[in-house]
């Protein structure tokens, strides 16, 4: 107990405010068993990933059948059916939703993740990805007396997060950041790395994630090599001549047999280069390691740390959670560039840049106990804002989008036949003949419009044929 109270009390976690499910809460099941069976584990897997899901249906106004693709991140709870099915069922998604159950991936795939979102956005135009990250606890509970196990008791909390990304012109001015860079990382190459984070069981045959000293210097390590692609693309000049400058100096030292080639490398800061920072609040020991490889101030890192004292270690969801505090706390302007960290087992790394492309000063529900009441009931009763274009009368957005290609297709091909018509009845002076071909024309556009439209949505590119004779 000893050794659960000097964790507890060095962790960064507040005394009464995060959250585990009832199951596994000592308070709640008191002398007896806890649950961890897979009963439990579904049931608070579905109370928070339907609920993040709601309330972000509701601030949106998107309806569920908007949703094409749908991607689930859980690292331990990887049930059959999935729990993309599971999001499916609940909400009543089309029969064509693309659906992927990403599991095992740990902490850092709220950030990795996004990759595959950017990537699925490439592939598919006019589309809406709905990203829902969790962590079930409740069959990750280690109920044994290996303290490296212990740890994950003391630190991971329950939550879960939904994130709506598009490339759908249709959401117009209510678009609220554009990603610019995105970098990620695995170096599981290394025993050490690879060894750092595994759930497994203990010697005693009890299962649970284990967590090793070096946690902290595998994870710094794993940044670092992120930070040397990401680094230059987003620090201001003053740093990059700095670096450049210790760069040069060291190179010289070392051919010269100087001793400032033994100097150690400078590292920049972020801070005067990025407006915030989403940084992995995996404990009070990894914000403090990653706070000190990018020379972050703790302003810098007091939105992390907030989301750690309120509501412990979320997972893949943490990152998430702090730009939500960020939103409500503090308020985002537009330009504002924001760096999202994420790490994780593997050891994964993942960066991304976030722009701000308007001003944005959310209330999140999560987070109103932590700004002004009054503030908090006007964002509380706030009604979603229209869409830039309306699309309430079509079952998804990329229907309208198709719609709209059809009709401009057809229009700009009926053009082009009428003007071709024209020009060859001026050759011939015998307008009347051009003007009786407009009919013929504009049925011929529709056809090539319909034409392109089949092409595009086979997945070829968009080949609109006009021809001459009909």
């Amino acid at each position: 107990m000893q050794f659960k109270r000097r964790i507890c009390a060095k962790s960064g976690l507040g005394p009464t405010e995060t959250y585990i499910p009832h199951g596994i809460n000592p308070a709640k099941f008191g002398l007896g068993t806890p649950r961890t069976d897979l009963v439990a584990a579904e049931e608070e897997c579905r109370m928070t990933t339907t609920g993040a899901v709601k309330e972000l249906l509701a601030k949106t106004g998107l309806e569920p059948s908007g949703i094409d693709i749908l991607i689930t991140t859980c690292s331990i709870y990887s049930p059959t059916p999935s729990i993309a099915s599971m999001l499916v069922n609940a909400f009543g998604l089309r029969k064509d939703v693309q659906s992927y159950s990403l599991g095992g991936m740990g902490c850092s795939n709220g950030v990795v993740g996004v990759s595959l979102v950017h990537d699925m956005l490439q592939a598919h135009p006019n589309a809406n990805v709905l990203f829902v990250t969790t962590e079930v606890t409740s069959n990750a509970f280690y109920a044994g007396m290996d303290r490296a196990r212990q740890v994950t008791n003391l630190l991971f909390r329950m939550g879960a997060c939904a994130v709506l990304f598009s490339n759908n012109a249709s959401w117009g001015s209510r678009i609220k950041y554009q990603l610019r860079y995105n970098q990620r990382v695995h170096i599981g190459a290394s025993d050490a790395a690879y060894n750092a984070i595994h759930y497994s069981p203990d010697e005693e045959g009890i299962n649970g994630v284990f967590l090793g000293i070096n946690v902290v210097t595998e994870a710094s390590r794993a940044l670092t090599h992120a930070i040397r692609t990401i680094g230059p693309k987003v620090l201001n000049a003053r740093e990059k001549l700095r670096y450049a400058h210790s760069a040069v100096t060291r190179w010289v030292g070392r051919i010269t047999g100087s001793p400032a080639g033994n100097e150690p490398e400078y590292v920049p800061t972020f801070s005067g280069s990025l407006d915030h920072f989403l940084i992995h609040a995996g404990g009070a020991k990894v914000l403090d390691g990653l706070g000190k490889a990018l020379r972050l101030t703790e302003k810098d890192l007091e939105p992390s740390r907030a989301v750690l004292y309120d509501y412990g270690n979320v997972s893949s969801s943490t990152t998430w959670y702090t730009l939500g505090y960020v939103e409500s706390v503090r308020g985002v302007k537009r330009g504002d560039r924001v760096m999202q960290i994420g790490v994780g087992s593997g050891i994964k790394c993942g960066v991304n840049i976030w722009q701000a492309k308007r001003d944005i000063s959310d209330v999140h529900r999560a987070w109103e106990h932590r700004v002004a009441p009054e503030r908090a009931a006007a964002a509380a009763s706030a009604k979603p804002p229209l869409r830039f274009v309306d699309t309430s009368g079509f079952a998804s957005s990329h229907l309208f989008s198709r719609a709209v290609f059809v009709l401009l297709m057809a229009l700009l091909a009926g053009t082009l036949h009428v003007y071709m018509l024209l020009n060859d009845a001026q050759a011939h002076d015998d307008i009347a003949t051009g003007v009786a071909g407009t009919t013929s024309a504009l049925r011929g556009g529709l056809l090539a419009g319909v034409l392109g439209a089949v092409a595009w949505q086979a997945g070829a590119a968009p080949a609109v044929v006009v021809p001459r004779e009909l």
